[in-house]
């Protein structure tokens, strides 16, 4: 089960301070001058870690995935596809549930194509053409709650939809499963895509079964902060860098959280993950490093 992870406190070393300033020096592309083995070590991790996962892109109407993409990682789940990262942490994650007690929770939905989300929103504003609405309002009005296709975040395989019951309905967030997860997801690395009270934001009403897969320490700072998946890189970005610990109990391991508005030339050997926030042109990159804080 993952750790639960705390934002480091305002007090601080000297030291964790310093490495914070050498690392985003790093990462925002100035040159530091080494020696000829270190810049071999730099290489060979930049080489590494060069592939984007993907878990923080932003998908919505005004960055969409394009029509030919699909996720090279997919794995089943009871017939449902999703990506591998999230497969794993969706099973943690209903072992934590269980442990507390709470049985019951399906996976309703996760991956889908771009034609099947297409078929979806089409059937929709039929729907509503069909109730009385003209074409283009009945698009406006069925886009509040099933994003077009392109828009969708179930095309990256990273987003859930769960349920009790079978239905999708708002009281889903009053079940003792719709509270759990409200309380205890982002421990497992997922967010409430679209919370309550962020409409005006992410575009879409509240959905408490929906579920976005971002990893950790992301979940964690964006549950602690009441954001949505729109506001999390202008955050990072306007923060500079944020520190979390990880595991306090066990170590005084941390992660470090920088964005970037350019892919870095290098990168020190303590990433673990680099994502850019949205595919495709004007992309910035949220770069994920993992350290261990010791004193001398």
């Amino acid at each position: 089960m993952p750790s639960t992870i705390y934002r480091l406190s305002g007090k601080a070393s000297y030291y964790i301070v310093a490495t914070l300033i050498i690392l985003a020096w790093v990462l925002i592309g100035l040159k530091i001058r080494v020696s000829a083995g270190e810049a071999e070590v730099v290489e060979v991790y930049s080489a590494i870690h060069v592939h984007d996962s993907g878990l923080l892109w932003l998908v919505n109407q005004d960055n969409p995935l394009p029509s030919e993409y699909t996720p090279s990682n997919l794995v089943s789940h009871n017939g449902i596809f999703l990506q591998a990262p999230a497969h794993t942490a969706y099973n943690q994650m209903l072992a934590g549930m269980k442990a507390d007690g709470i049985m019951g929770l399906q996976l309703a939905s996760a991956y889908r194509p771009y034609e099947y989300q297409r078929n979806l929103f089409t059937v929709r504003v039929s729907e509503l053409v069909a109730e009385g609405h003209s074409p283009d309002p009945a698009a406006i009005l069925a886009a509040e709650t099933l994003q077009p296709p392109g828009a969708s975040e179930h095309q990256t395989g990273l987003a859930l939809d769960v349920t009790v019951t079978g239905d999708l309905t708002l009281s889903f967030g009053e079940t003792l499963a719709g509270i759990w997860l409200a309380e205890n997801a982002h421990r497992f690395g997922f967010i409430i895509r679209y919370p309550y009270a962020k409409t005006e934001i992410t575009q879409i009403t509240y959905e408490p079964w929906h579920l976005r897969y971002v990893g950790l320490p992301h979940a964690v700072i964006i549950r602690d902060n009441n954001l949505t998946l729109e506001e999390y890189a202008g955050f990072i970005s306007k923060a500079g860098a944020y520190i979390v610990w990880a595991e306090p109990h066990a170590s005084r391991a941390y992660y470090l959280v920088i964005h970037s508005n350019t892919r870095p030339e290098s990168l020190p050997n303590e990433v673990i993950a680099i994502s850019s926030d949205r595919a495709g042109e004007g992309a910035g990159y949220i770069i994920t490093l993992r350290g261990v804080y010791t004193t001398y």
